[in-house]
């Protein structure tokens, strides 16, 4: 074979080893099988190569085949862990509440709720609270009354469980003592109360004075 190339290139065919090389490599990806010859005296003659056909249809190694596996099951892993981390997000704590809520209020609070997104909504019932009653440049007054209302609702709490929401109980108690701080001005104001006008679904108008309301 080796003097066949040689004679078709003129001279510049492959060496001996490197044919030797490339048929062993070529045996063991099992591109070619090697039979050995010989003669009717038992003495060995040329070896016969027969290249093998593979088949399209063949599937790869079973080595290969479980590499994909492996990254897949590494992603899963992956997604689950990422879910979970959503599922639970991380809780700031009292140190992490808007400066703009007084700290003798939030030093209060973080004692029964101690993460901030809780303390900020109890300080929002106030500023809503406030609004309502025309006190929130009154911000001492506010203040010291949000303190006694929260007071009020832990000692709720610690009485019974009938609480089903806490901070509408706190805001319930805020409301009224922000209304009475509201009555106490209206006299040093002037202020007179205006009916509030309601237009009924059949057409009726009706007043209400909130403030002059009798049963």
């Amino acid at each position: 074979m080796l003097k066949a190339i040689n004679e078709e290139y003129q001279g510049n065919g492959i060496s001996r080893s490197t044919f030797k090389r490339m048929i062993i490599k070529a045996k063991e990806l099992g591109i070619v099988t090697i039979y050995e010859t010989e003669r009717k005296n038992g003495s060995q003659t040329s070896n016969l190569y027969s290249f093998n056909r593979f088949p399209q249809s063949e599937p790869p190694k079973a080595e290969k085949l479980n590499h994909p596996k492996e990254t897949n099951n590494l992603l899963k892993t992956n997604i689950t862990k990422t879910t979970k981390r959503n599922e639970a997000p991380f809780e700031l704590d009292h140190t992490f509440v808007s400066e703009k809520i007084p700290q003798t209020f939030v030093q209060l609070v973080k004692y029964f709720f101690s993460d901030a997104k809780t303390i900020e909504e109890y300080w929002h019932m106030v500023q809503i609270a406030a609004f309502r009653f025309e006190c929130h440049q009154h911000t001492d007054d506010v203040l010291s009354i949000a303190i006694q209302s929260f007071k009020q609702l832990v000692r709720k709490l610690k009485s019974t469980k009938n609480v089903a929401k806490p901070i509408a109980f706190f805001f319930g108690i805020l409301t009224n003592k922000l209304k009475e701080l509201y009555l106490k001005q209206l006299p040093e104001n002037g202020y007179e109360s205006k009916p509030l006008r309601y237009l009924l679904g059949n057409g009726e108008v009706m007043y209400y004075d909130w403030m002059h309301w009798e049963e």
